[in-house]
């Protein structure tokens, strides 16, 4: 009989491997998105007190950052082709956890808007470059490869964690400038989230970025679902921008605002399981359609009832469909389009979602400002949810093509693939 444990103990190592090298990517989402864009949520209130902003110019940073993102996921694929997609990740996760640090230095909107931008191009850059390592490096192990990939998303969830232990009770200790301690652990803390991209695990894995040309995808039939993404975009970054300062007015102590912004993170972890097998089942736009209401419900929570449970509800709740949203998006294109638009269609989709939160926080601001509170500009991306929701619904599937399995990674790991 032959002797089949060399095999499956090799199997096992490589399995092995694939899973510490993706957990370990991981770290660049974590950094970049999970601190690197939500953190500022919890940084503003102080900010804006300190310097005299209106909401308006409150939101004008996360702008500039969303700006940033949007340009780097165009960037992305054509430097990771050039540089190594690993070495990528180092020097952008790098430059994610530098710029969160320099803005305690922060002396006015102009600069911290530059630092944003700054972190915004870096995060794509981690993201994208850190997707297509991680697809190369499961690919060979078959199904069990869709699973790993999605590890890597794990990081902006555990980065949004990780942020609410830290800034809270930073900003409860200290001056009039406490703001400035809040950047500089994060950015400490940022660092030591990137140690494990250091780890022999990664650098050994046999995986590397492939930077591949594919078809264009037909945009005019995927209108309603594009729309409905860039709507999307401009809802829920305004919940992601103002909703700590909404608890704050309120009356949120430091421990609550903790609280809250962890059930965010940890909603996103259990996410993708939850959703897994609805998104397959649900055709045309319907999947992303019941994760936009499902977002939107989660904020709207806080307008109905100002109770702290009714706001670790909404935590939950927008964070469980929040981060649906992009798997939703990546389950329609693998369904509608053959596999060498893929990469063309999911970029639209990043570009038509980059549009919406690059928008959102402006306007919501500049409502806030004109309807006099936080409530009405809430209300307003609240309504811009439930607006993506509904435009969603409309999409009808291209072609009776076999359903793709469901996939728990955002669309930008397939943009590093291709775009």
């Amino acid at each position: 009989m032959p002797d089949k444990s060399l095999p499956n103990a090799a199997s096992s190592s490589d399995l092995r491997k694939a899973v510490l090298a993706v957990i370990a990517l991981s770290m660049a989402p974590a950094v970049g998105l999970g601190i690197g864009r939500f953190a500022y949520a919890l940084v503003l209130p102080d900010m804006q007190t300190a310097f005299g902003w209106s909401y308006g110019q409150a939101g004008f940073p996360n702008a500039m950052n969303a700006l940033g993102y949007f340009i780097g996921a165009f960037t992305a694929g054509r430097l990771a082709a050039l540089t190594g997609g690993l070495r990528l990740v180092l020097i952008s996760s790098a430059a994610a956890a530098l710029s969160t640090a320099v803005s305690a230095g922060a002396t006015g909107l102009v600069s911290l808007s530059v630092l944003r931008f700054i972190a915004g191009v870096a995060a794509a850059h981690g993201l994208v470059a850190g997707g297509a390592v991680a697809i190369a490096i499961a690919e060979p192990l078959g199904r069990r490869g869709s699973l790993i990939v999605g590890m890597l998303y794990a990081g902006p969830p555990a980065g949004i964690f990780v942020s609410a232990l830290v800034t809270p009770f930073a900003l409860a200790v200290g001056g009039g400038e406490n703001w400035r301690m809040a950047w500089l652990l994060l950015g400490g803390a940022s660092a030591v989230m990137l140690a494990p991209l250091a780890l022999p695990s990664l650098r050994d894995a046999d995986g590397e970025s492939r930077v591949v040309a594919g078809a264009p995808a037909p945009l005019r039939p995927m209108a309603p679902v594009l729309v409905a993404y860039c709507v999307f975009g401009a809802g829920y970054i305004a919940y992601m921008t103002f909703m700590i300062a909404f608890l704050r007015n309120g009356g949120a102590t430091p421990s609550e605002e903790s609280a809250f912004w962890c059930a965010i993170g940890l909603a996103g972890f259990v996410a993708p399981w939850l959703w897994s097998r609805a998104l397959g089942a649900l055709k045309g736009g319907l999947g992303f359609s019941a994760a936009a209401a499902v977002t939107c419900l989660g904020a709207a929570a806080p307008l109905l009832s100002h109770s702290f449970a009714a706001e670790i509800a909404s935590g939950v709740v927008f964070g469980l469909g929040m981060f649906t949203t992009s798997a939703a998006t990546t389950v329609f294109v693998r369904r509608n389009l053959p596999p060498a638009a893929w990469a063309s269609g999911v970029g639209a989709m990043t570009v038509a979602f980059s549009v919406g939160q690059t928008a959102g926080p402006v306007l919501t601001g500049f409502v806030t400002d004109q309807l006099g509170g936080l409530d009405a500009g809430l209300g307003f991306g609240a309504a811009l949810l439930a607006l993506g929701a509904a435009v969603s619904a409309i999409q009808r599937d291209r072609a009776p093509l076999p359903v793709a399995p469901p996939v728990s990674m955002p669309d930008d790991a397939v943009v590093g693939r291709g775009a």
